[in-house]
C-alpha cells in the first residue's frame, strides 16, 4: 500500500496555478465545503460547452469548457465533481487529464469523514486487515488503488474495470444460483446482467425511489427470462417507514442529505422479512449508503442460507473496511474479491463473497 503521508488537499493547499471546478450539484456542493475546510482557493466553476446556460453557483457564473480555457490557456488545475459511465463522457474525461492536472476529489457520497492523510493513518490498521483478507492479487492490487485514489485523485487509479455481468460470471457463473436479491435495482440494470450471467429462475428486485421503482416495475413485466418481482421499499434493519430524497439518480439516498432532492417517506424492510420464507443464494446491495444496515438487517438469512454476495463499498468513507470486517465475520469460509464496474470516479467499487 502506498505511503500514506500526504493527499490530494496538501497538494492542492500549496497549488499556484488557479483551480477550477469542473460540474455544479451535490458533488461540487461536497468539493467546495472542503475547500473553503483547507484554505484551499477555487477560481471558479465551468461545465462542458454546449451545457452552459446563464446561471451561478455558489456564487460563481458558471462558465463554457472555452471560455476558462480562453482565460487561462491549459495551465490550470481541474477539480472533477461529477460522475459517470457513459463512454463518451469518460473519454472526454481523460482527454482533459491529458491536457491539463485533473484530479477527482474523494468526497463522501452519504456521511464518513474526509478520507485525508490523517484519516488513512488512523485507520491503517484496519485497511492492513481487509487488504490480507481478499483472494486474488487483482483484488490486492484493487484495494491499493481505492486507497491511492482516495488519497491522490488520480485518473490513473481508475483503470481496472469490467461491467458487473463480466464479474458474475468469472466469479459465479457455475455456482446454481436460483433466486437472486437485487438491492438497488434502479431500472433493472445489474437484474437484466444477472439473467445474461447468471440464469437464475427469480429476482427479487429492490428499489427505494418511488420514480424508479416505476421504471423498474415496466421493466419486470418485459423481462420473460426470469421472474422479476419488484419491490419498492428500502433495504433496513428494521421494518417500517423511512424518510427519503427522492431525486431518482445517485443523489437518492435514506439519509435525505441531497439538499437538490425532495424528501418523502417510503417502507422499509429487512432482508430477514423479505426471504423468511425462500432462500437466496446470492444477494447484491448497492443500496446508497445503508449497506451496512441491510447485512444487520439480513443477519439470520445470511447466516442460514450462505448465500453468495456482491456488496458496494463506496457510498461511506468507512465502507471500504467497515463491510469487508462484517461479511468475514458472518461469512468466515466464503472468499472475497474486489472487482469495480467501468465509471469515473471510483463508484461501484464492489466486494465478491462468494461461497465455496
Amino acid at each position: 500500500m502506498r505511503d500514506l503521508a500526504s493527499c490530494l488537499w496538501d497538494e492542492l493547499t500549496g497549488e499556484t496555478r488557479p483551480i477550477w471546478l469542473y460540474g455544479t450539484g451535490n458533488g461540487a456542493d461536497k468539493i467546495l465545503d472542503a475547500a473553503e475546510r483547507f484554505g484551499i482557493p477555487i477560481a471558479g466553476v465551468f461545465a462542458s460547452d454546449g451545457f452552459v446556460r446563464d446561471r451561478s453557483f455558489r456564487g460563481f457564473p458558471v462558465l463554457s469548457y472555452g471560455e476558462v480555457r480562453a482565460r487561462c490557456g491549459d495551465d490550470f488545475v481541474i477539480l472533477l465533481a461529477f460522475g459517470s459511465n457513459r463512454p463518451e463522457v469518460m473519454a472526454f474525461i481523460r482527454e482533459l487529464d491529458a491536457r491539463h492536472t485533473l484530479r477527482i476529489p474523494e468526497v463522501p457520497l452519504y456521511g464518513g469523514a474526509l478520507f485525508d492523510s490523517r484519516y488513512a493513518q488512523e485507520h491503517r490498521d484496519e485497511l492492513d486487515e481487509v487488504r490480507a483478507m481478499l483472494e486474488d492479487e487483482r483484488s490486492k492490487a484493487l484495494f491499493d488503488n481505492a486507497v491511492d485514489f482516495r488519497l491522490t485523485g488520480k485518473l490513473s487509479c481508475l483503470a481496472d474495470a469490467e461491467p458487473f455481468g463480466v464479474t458474475c460470471s468469472s466469479l459465479l457463473g457455475s455456482s446454481g444460483i436460483i433466486t437472486a436479491v437485487d438491492g438497488g435495482a434502479f431500472r433493472g440494470d445489474t437484474a437484466r446482467e444477472m439473467i445474461d450471467a447468471l440464469n437464475p429462475q427469480k429476482i427479487l428486485a429492490i428499489e427505494a425511489d418511488p420514480k424508479t421503482a416505476e421504471k423498474l416495475g415496466v421493466f419486470a413485466k418485459q423481462e420473460t427470462r426470469a421472474a422479476v418481482v419488484p419491490v419498492n421499499a428500502a433495504l433496513w434493519d428494521a421494518d417500517g417507514n423511512l424518510p427519503y430524497a427522492a431525486g431518482g439518480s445517485r443523489g437518492s439516498g435514506q439519509d435525505g442529505r441531497n439538499r437538490r432532492s425532495r424528501t418523502v417517506s417510503i417502507p422499509a424492510v429487512t432482508l430477514d422479512t423479505l426471504l423468511a420464507h425462500e432462500t437466496a443464494e446470492f444477494i447484491k446491495l448497492d443500496v446508497e449508503g445503508a449497506e451496512e444496515r441491510a447485512i444487520r438487517g439480513g443477519k439470520t438469512v445470511i447466516l442460514r442460507d450462505q448465500p453468495s454476495m456482491a456488496v458496494s463499498l463506496y457510498h461511506r468513507t468507512e465502507d471500504l473496511w467497515q463491510l469487508p470486517l462484517l461479511i468475514r465475520a458472518l461469512l468466515p469460509r466464503h472468499r472475497l474479491y474486489l472487482r469495480r464496474v467501468p465509471c469515473i470516479p471510483m463508484w461501484d467499487l464492489i466486494l465478491w463473497a462468494v461461497r465455496p
